[in-house]
């Protein structure tokens, strides 16, 4: 075959195809039956709606928020938490540790201390003891 009638075959197979796609896409936008004044018209009521999303900035559409509490009980529980330690100003006390309270007293420390120095046990820091 020559390259010439293989080019011809190529455009016409081409054309056949966008042909049929045309048609197939005239057929479904016909069979819905809606005109074009029809669908902007469902269009702008799905917007006032609030239906149709502008830009994908309220991905995913959350519920609105409806508060069980009045102002002064909110501010109340941030006293309360902010008392606990529970609120936190900055990443410089993340993570909320507790305050240390030492189970001993300063004499006892004193004397493992001694007790440490007389016998060392470097294997002991690294296994926690």
């Amino acid at each position: 075959m020559k390259p010439r009638h293989l080019l011809i075959a190529l455009a016409l197979a081409a054309t056949s195809g966008l042909v049929m796609a045309d048609s197939a896409y005239a057929q479904t936008s016909a069979a819905q039956g809606k005109t074009r004044a029809q669908v902007i018209e469902e269009l702008k009521q799905a917007r006032a709606a609030g239906q149709v999303d502008v830009s994908d900035a309220n991905y995913p559409v959350l519920p609105t928020f409806v508060s069980t509490k009045s102002r002064a009980q909110v501010i109340e529980e941030l006293k309360a938490a902010t008392a606990a330690g529970q609120v936190y100003v900055n990443d410089a006390n993340y993570p909320a540790l507790p305050a240390f309270v030492s189970s001993k007293s300063r004499a006892q420390v004193q004397a493992e201390l001694v007790e440490y120095e007389k016998n060392p046990d470097p294997q002991g820091l690294h296994r926690g003891y």
